[in-house]
């Protein structure tokens, strides 16, 4: 299998080209047997319809295209993958985003050799507002790299186990009992390969903006952003802006798996619902957090506010949460209390005493 063009491909042709040289023979046999009583399967099903002769004709075709499949697995396989890699890299190459996420992280590290904690702490303005900076940038040196590595095992795993139980699924294919797993693997192998090519059109939108260049942004270069104008005040550049941004590359990257699969499925809507979802629950989390800790002053409202936006974004109850006390009884719904009625259509009981 052919190396990708972005790092987190690197393990996954590893991982491929192993399963290809040690267990690739064997589970092509027992596709062959797995092939074979499937095409049985279809034949009779072909006479309970009475004979179809276009059910019989798809059967034996479908059986001729999975034995094709599964003989050439490897290479269908690989080239399938390197046909998405080739569109993502003509889209990447479009405005020369390159690999965003190593890029990115690289100039990261970079900022951190050159400055250190030191030259880091001092460039920081220390007003009320330092706390929120100092977490950003934590965020930035912390959860961004653990995203990019969450979502190349992500991309490792799901791809290894596509190439590792294709041949399987696929020699499902020629009966109709058992043919829709088949389709919805293929589907799911679509989707898989999608992913590259959505990375790409994400880095080449960063890149068209000029937002992937660490030092333009501390320098205040953000004009394509939005944040040029005075109104933004703090905004407007500096080091803690590069901890935001980090937070937004790192949400956006995970997020590829999800959009991958509502583009591909033409759940549009479903995209826009799970956006609004994440932000009601973390705009919740944050409110409710920053009344809670408000009761420690400025300081204390700003934290209570971060952790109920994190305790919110994870699906955790947050009213539950910071709820200072619960109260089990009085006010809630009894069933089969003294003030329940029974349902409107209950037949009527001949026995039951009637009070005027």
């Amino acid at each position: 299998m052919q190396p990708g063009i972005f790092e987190f491909q690197s393990m996954l042709t590893s991982v491929v080209n192993s399963i290809s040289g040690t267990l690739l023979s064997t589970e092509q046999n027992v596709s062959y047997v797995l092939m074979t009583i499937c095409l049985v399967l279809g034949i009779y099903e072909a006479y309970l319809r009475g004979g179809d002769v276009r059910s019989l004709a798809g059967t034996f075709l479908k059986y001729a295209v999975a034995a094709f499949v599964i003989g050439y697995w490897s290479s269908f396989f690989s080239d399938l993958f390197s046909g998405f890699n080739q569109i993502a890299s003509s889209i990447d190459s479009s405005y020369g985003g390159v690999d965003l996420a190593k890029n990115w992280q690289a100039q990261l590290q970079a900022l951190f050799t050159q400055n250190g904690y030191n030259k880091m702490f001092t460039s920081i303005p220390w007003t009320p507002s330092a706390l929120l900076t100092l977490f950003e940038i934590m965020l930035a040196y912390v959860i961004y790299p653990v995203a990019v590595q969450i979502f190349a095992l992500i991309y490792t795993f799901w791809g290894s186990c596509l190439f590792a139980m294709g041949p399987f699924v696929i020699a499902l294919a020629p009966s109709s009992m058992v043919n829709s797993l088949t389709k919805y693997y293929v589907l799911n192998l679509g989707i898989w390969n999608a992913w590259s090519i959505i990375y790409s059109v994400f880095g080449c939108l960063i890149t068209a903006i000029h937002a992937n260049d660490v030092n333009a942004i501390i320098n205040g270069n953000l004009g394509s952003l939005g944040f040029g104008g005075a109104d933004f005040g703090a905004l407007d550049g500096g080091v803690e802006m590069i901890g935001l941004i980090s937070i937004m590359y790192a949400i956006c990257i995970l997020l590829i798996p999800m959009v991958a699969a509502f583009i591909l499925r033409g759940q549009f809507s479903a995209v826009g619902a799970g956006l609004t979802m994440a932000v009601t629950k973390t705009v919740n989390g944050a409110m409710n957090g920053a009344r809670v800790g408000s009761a420690g002053g400025p300081v204390g409202a700003v934290a209570g506010g971060m952790v109920g936006a994190g305790v919110g974004i994870m699906g955790v109850g947050v009213n539950s949460t910071f709820s200072m006390g619960g109260s089990y009884g009085g006010g809630g719904m009894s069933q089969g209390g003294s003030g329940s009625m029974p349902p409107p259509d209950t037949p009527h009981d001949p026995n039951m005493t009637r009070y005027s």
